[in-house]
């Protein structure tokens, strides 16, 4: 017997326990949620709940009021599985308690559709109407429509927008470029290429940093080091005499940050949907201005979701299994009601489907829908636990 028919017939037996109560069950809001729950660390728990549909519901809990936790981003150079990208993040003084899939990507890229943040520094800044996920320099999270925001000033006080980070090109686009662009996000055609090194102490997104331009323009074939970036300065008419305006040795106040503001961001990941605000579940026609389908939001599918309680100090991370006889997935009105019943008051959606992966102790606890298993994503969520130290 393989690990995922005997974890389908568990559930069986649990969903065959829940519907003989079924009938005389309030309202899932109005229920006491039941389940499997343990303790992974001192404020942290991993709970196994079963849900109307049925549905089985992985739920791992931080206390964020404690600072040996933090919530980061992975980005691996190549399309890895969850479970892969929290062991390839262990380190020493550094444990991966828990991972989740995190934004929706392209299979032929294997880029994420929206931005992301990585230890302050941008892995993708773009234009987007799409939820995401944010967390700053003191641990707190927030749940917003964040879209890419950046300028450069020159030394002459001339201020021009950077229209994204290892973005596409366009005639009329100033892209910045890091370490993280690769062949896909390449800084060549018909535009300008300027070296520049970091002066600032380190990378921080929603924070003005410091880059002097360096001796001679970049080729295109050449790797971008840790505290380097290139600034592509397109072709067009618009961005034209933007590039007259730069010279080697200048110094450039450079800011990369989010619109809605939010300064001081460590790590970044984009999602699609919101499925609470300020404790109440989102209409179908709000989230279709993320251009979301109602198909997808009415539709039950295995979905990734997180959120927070109303003062900001619990964090969930959430997978409902879905596509099986145990499990069948949620709509946003199924997840938001689930939330409300745990105590989230803030939510987002993740990417779901097949990608829907948690990962605990290094173990894959849910049971993802591809029938070849894990799926291999862009990036993740991961709970750490900073071992000899916190953050402040």
């Amino acid at each position: 017997m393989n690990r995922r028919t005997f974890f389908q017939q568990i559930v069986s037996a649990w969903v065959t326990a829940f519907f003989l109560l079924a009938a005389l069950a309030p309202p899932l809001s109005a229920q006491t949620l039941k389940g499997e729950k343990r303790v992974i660390a001192p404020g942290v728990t991993h709970a196994v709940f079963l849900a109307d549909g049925p549905n089985v519901v992985n739920v791992l809990e931080v206390e964020l009021t404690r600072t040996e936790y933090t919530l980061e981003s992975y980005r691996p150079t190549r399309l890895v599985p969850t479970s892969g990208q929290a062991e390839a993040n262990q380190a020493e003084g550094k444990q991966v308690l828990a991972a989740i899939n995190a934004d929706f990507f392209s299979f032929k890229t294997s880029w994420p559709f929206g931005n992301q943040v990585v230890d302050g520094k941008f892995v993708l800044g773009t234009a987007s109407a799409r939820s995401h996920v944010a967390i700053d320099v003191r641990g707190r999270i927030f749940l917003d429509r964040f879209s890419f925001d950046g300028w450069f000033q020159t030394p002459r006080g001339k201020i021009h927008p950077i229209t994204g980070v290892n973005d596409r090109h366009t005639n009329n686009a100033i892209v910045l470029h890091n370490s993280y662009s690769d062949s896909t996000t390449s800084f060549g055609g018909s535009g300008h290429r300027f070296g520049l090194g970091l002066v600032s102490p380190g990378w921080t997104a929603g924070d003005t940093l410091i880059m002097v331009v360096q001796p001679s323009e970049v080729d295109e074939s050449r790797s971008i080091s840790r505290d380097e970036a290139v600034l592509w300065v397109g072709s067009g008419p618009e961005v034209r005499t933007v590039r007259e305006g730069i010279a080697p040795g200048d110094t450039l106040l450079i800011y990369l940050g989010f619109s809605p503001d939010v300064r001081g961001v460590l790590n970044s990941v984009g999602g699609g949907g919101r499925i609470l605000e300020g404790g109440r579940p989102i209409p179908d026609s709000t989230n279709a201005r993320e251009r979301i389908g109602m198909v997808f939001l009415r539709s039950r599918h295995p979905r990734t979701f997180v959120g927070v309680n109303r003062e900001g100090t619990r964090l969930y991370l959430c997978t409902v299994d879905g596509r099986q006889d145990g499990s069948v997935g949620m709509s946003f009105g199924e997840m938001a009601e689930f939330l409300l019943a745990v105590g989230a008051w803030e939510a987002v959606n993740l990417d779901g489907g097949g990608s829907t992966t948690m990962v605990v102790q290094g173990k894959v606890v849910n049971a993802p829908s591809d029938k070849t298993g894990e799926r291999e994503v862009a990036n993740t969520l991961q709970v750490i636990e900073q071992r000899g130290g916190a953050r402040e």
